[in-house]
């Protein structure tokens, strides 16, 4: 047998600007407070990153500073296409634009 109880809540329901309102008002007190330490010095925050988290933000930083466009790369298409010799691969297009077409 289940018995439900509903609306006999002793707190009052609030919408959830209300309850961020408050959580912020409560939040920003807790922080001061937080940060102040004994000798009423304020305290440092320190962050540590895990030994994945270095080798990403590594790579990050190197893909960040490579070129967006390959150059050498749009030079040698260039000079094919200007000498008749860039052949294109129908089959190998077809299929990339039909996996493509399956991501959408």
């Amino acid at each position: 047998m289940a018995i439900h109880f509903t609306g006999l809540s002793n707190q009052s329901t609030i919408n959830k600007s209300e309850r961020s309102q408050k959580d912020d008002a409560t939040g920003s007190a807790t922080e001061k407070q937080s940060t102040v330490q004994s000798g009423g010095t304020l305290a440092k925050d320190t962050v540590r990153l895990s030994g994945t988290a270095q080798i990403l933000q590594n790579q990050q930083s190197k893909i960040n500073s490579m070129p967006d466009v390959d150059m050498d790369k749009v030079e040698k298409i260039k000079s094919a296409i200007a000498a008749g010799e860039y052949k294109i691969d129908t089959q190998k297009l077809a299929n990339n634009m039909a996996s493509m077409d399956s991501l959408f």
